[in-house]
């Protein structure tokens, strides 16, 4: 049973995020959309303390501290927002949440932006985020990569080539609905089924979000770091994904996680009943605390 609260927020999710994605928009627009709607979300709690140092070379990015004295672990997360703009106080409180109930550190990166810095600009300052833990003595072991939307094809990607390059890999990773395809043979399957749907995200703008994140680079569609469901996912760490039974972006998750078990990879999906993309964001909703509990089991399992 989906709750009042969830019902409530698919609902405003169609008559905000939603339509402003079916129709033609400026980047401008959409970001200032978004910091009005970002209003609604709550502070960050009393007990979670941030550091903005050390910073990194081209991207602002802080430490969620919980007060309580947290373990070793650290979570090194990066927000969605397709590629070109992001929900800052809705990914903070997220991640506040998760690192309470995970018992870790959390470092936020607020990777560049499309169209400014289009790709691989983004994905630069997720690895750059990555290699500053591990000069930090931070252990591998100790990592867990996580993701929302955008910013799990971005954490998936990070793996990909942290793997590529030999770099140490950390203990896993979790994933929220990653919008992990972005060739233009993606309008299938459940992007197309779920597209009636789906209460936050639409299909029109596929091609414009597509363009302003590769810029003059469209020929890299194809990459697995730009779309990671075509990567070789050999000699990656656990993955944990949670993606929304009515999102476009379900077959994303379905489709990373076949890859990875044929590699031998351990990958794990939980699909949520008719919840909206980005639920775990929704601290007033039972299911968004529920799905933070999973994410936090997932995250003591790998990373004890």
């Amino acid at each position: 049973m989906v709750s009042w609260q969830t019902r409530t927020a698919n609902l405003l999710g169609r008559l905000t995020i939603r339509q402003s994605l079916r129709r033609d928009f400026s980047v401008a627009e959409m970001r200032e959309r978004i910091r009005t709607m970002e209003r609604f979300f709550p502070d960050l709690p009393a007990d979670i303390r941030i550091d903005r140092e050390p910073g990194l070379s081209h991207c602002d990015a802080e430490w969620l501290i919980p007060t309580t004295g947290p373990t070793e672990r650290v979570i090194l997360h990066f927000p969605g927002g397709a590629f070109l703009t992001r929900f800052v106080r809705a990914e903070r409180l997220l991640m506040a949440r998760l690192c309470r109930s995970a018992n870790a550190r959390g470092r936020l990166v607020f990777y560049r932006l499309a169209p400014e810095h289009p790709y691989p600009a983004g994905l630069d300052d997720c690895m750059e985020a990555y290699r500053q833990l591990l000069d930090l003595n931070v252990a591998p072991d100790n990592i867990i990569v996580s993701g929302m939307s955008a910013g799990g094809c971005l954490a998936l990607a990070l793996l990909l080539a942290v793997r590529d390059e030999g770099l140490p890999l950390p203990a896993g990773a979790v994933l929220m609905s990653p919008a992990a395809d972005l060739t233009e043979h993606s309008e299938a399957g459940s992007r197309l089924a779920n597209a009636p749907h789906d209460a936050v995200l639409s299909l029109e703008r596929g091609d414009d979000i597509r363009r302003l994140y590769l810029g003059d680079q469209l020929d890299r569609v194809n990459h697995p770091y730009v779309s990671p469901v075509l990567g070789d996912y050999a000699g990656l760490p656990p993955l944990f994904f949670q993606v929304g039974s009515k999102e476009i972006l379900l077959d994303d998750s379905q489709r990373c996680a076949e890859r990875a078990r044929s590699a031998g990879v351990r990958a794990e999906v939980e699909v949520w009943d008719r919840v909206p993309h980005g639920w775990q964001t929704l601290s007033f909703a039972p299911e968004s605390g529920r799905a933070i509990d999973r994410l936090a089991d997932f995250i003591r399992e790998v990373c004890p």
